[in-house]
């Protein structure tokens, strides 16, 4: 990718190259081509800033984090697909080590990501000739991706946030500053508690809410593929459910539905037309971006291609395969094995919010909250079952309402980097499938090691117990 700025950096005392980037995507997004200039030049002129803020989008592109591969980990250690040995032993739990490179590559590139972040805050306040209403959005849009970072890295590498009273156990460093001395002990930070982590998931979240745009007015492309205000109150939406915030997961979930998503006929159509009302966030990514074939969500996915991660028995099992389109018009029988069609190659958008999780996430909020059969958390989930043609459901106790709404979930979000994340977030372990063994909660081996070239090289990094 085409550098605006190469600034030497380190995460947790890694040296690491952070480059606010613009290479050739799509549209506004990664156009031109540029020669390397100081932080000072690139934020000379609105036209460079604009670049260099396109640039945190590039970086979100990172072909071993959010280029595809921050969904994988989550979904390959849930029970929707079957142990792929490409990944091993991320699937396995129990043969995961410290040194394991996935995992390193993992935090690395969200380190990277969320530094990118830093340092162009840092510099925009510097920024020559931008008005107060783009610094607003610029800020916004560096605060949403720091957030969208922290969220997956707190949730893989740390147990979930209801694991201790109040969160106190450790999360992950916060890393809210960039450095002009990368290898100064000050960057020797420790882990903050996941607390403090989705306190600060909140307060950038927030902040971003308030100041991004609702619209781009590029209905085609920049809607989705930079944050908006409406992917601020979704991540919000799914943050306060992971606290169990049930209130507050209510309101931005109704904030989102106020600002006119809605969910396509058919349930295939925004891994097709990625730009869609349905979509509310996804990193935007053609095949110059993920060139190989090791990364792209489609090369894992498709059979076609790598082909490296089938769909599992029990996945399939949960969808009455004569009528939901999630079965018919998603998934297909070849070779012997299940394969999702969501993906098919390496210019995958990648999904991380979609309009059908935030009813998920108001329905489940609700029914949390009532102490029966809450009526609009019913319609809620039957509207998202319905789209695809599915069976309505009938419950007749809250609880029966509240696993049907976790099992719409691993329907309608399976493959989409949730899998993993809903067992825990609920308090329930890994049951055991195919080869690998049930995970109890509260195993050392449902969370990642943090990797050991960082706590080597930081003595303020704890490990995660059992590594």
């Amino acid at each position: 990718m085409k550098n605006i700025i190469k600034y030497k950096s380190a995460i947790l005392i890694s040296s690491i190259i952070i480059a606010v980037a613009g290479t050739s995507c799509r549209k506004q997004l990664f156009q031109e081509p540029y020669t390397s200039l100081s932080p000072s030049s690139a934020f000379s002129s609105p036209d460079r800033v604009e670049k260099a803020a396109v640039g945190m989008y590039d970086q979100l592109q990172n072909a071993n984090w959010f280029g595809g591969r921050a969904l994988i980990y989550v979904d390959v250690r849930g029970t929707d697909v079957n142990p792929p040995s490409y990944f091993s032993p991320l699937p396995l739990f129990n043969s995961v080590t410290a040194s394991e490179g996935f995992t390193a590559g993992a935090w690395a590139g969200a380190y990277r990501t969320i530094g990118e972040a830093n340092l162009f805050l840092k510099n925009l306040a510097g920024a020559a000739g931008v008005d107060a209403a783009k610094i607003n959005q610029y800020t916004g849009e560096a605060e949403f991706i720091r957030a969208l970072n922290y969220f997956y890295l707190v949730n893989l590498f740390a147990q979930p946030y209801s694991f201790s009273a109040g969160a106190t156990h450790a999360g992950v460093p916060l890393v809210l500053t960039s450095s002009d001395s990368p290898f100064d002990a000050t960057n020797q930070l420790p882990r903050a508690t996941v607390a403090a982590v989705y306190a600060q998931i909140e307060k950038d979240l927030l902040d971003a809410e308030a100041k991004l745009p609702v619209t781009y007015n590029d209905p085609n492309f920049s809607n989705v593929a930079r944050a908006t205000k409406g992917a601020a109150q979704a991540l919000l939406a799914r943050t306060y459910l992971y606290e169990n915030k049930y209130s507050n997961a209510n309101s931005y979930a109704d904030k989102v539905i106020a600002g006119g998503y809605t969910l396509n006929p058919d349930p295939l159509t925004p891994f097709r037309t990625y730009t869609t009302k349905e979509s509310i966030f996804s990193v935007a990514m053609n095949g110059a971006d993920n060139p190989n074939t090791n990364n792209a969500l489609g090369q894992h996915y498709n059979p076609a291609k790598r082909g490296d991660i089938q769909v599992s028995n029990e996945y399939v099992a949960l969808m009455d395969q004569t009528k939901d389109l999630r079965f018919k018009n998603m998934i297909f029988l070849q070779g012997g094995s299940y394969w999702t069609g969501k993906y098919v190659g390496t210019a995958d958008w990648v999904p991380v919010l979609r309009y059908s999780e935030v009813l998920l996430i108001k329905a489940e909020a609700l029914a949390n909250l009532s102490a029966t059969v809450d009526i609009t958390a019913l319609s809620l989930l039957n509207q998202v079952r319905t789209r695809s043609q599915a069976t309505p459901v009938v419950a007749v106790t809250k609880t029966d309402l509240i696993n049907a709404i976790l099992t719409e979930r691993r329907i309608e979000l399976a493959f989409e980097g949730q899998g993993e994340f809903d067992y825990l977030r609920t308090g329930r372990g890994i049951p055991a499938h195919g080869v690998v063994l049930a995970q109890p909660y509260g195993s050392n081996y449902v969370i990642l090691p943090i990797p050991k070239y960082d706590t080597d090289k930081n003595p303020n990094l704890v490990q995660n117990p059992g590594y």
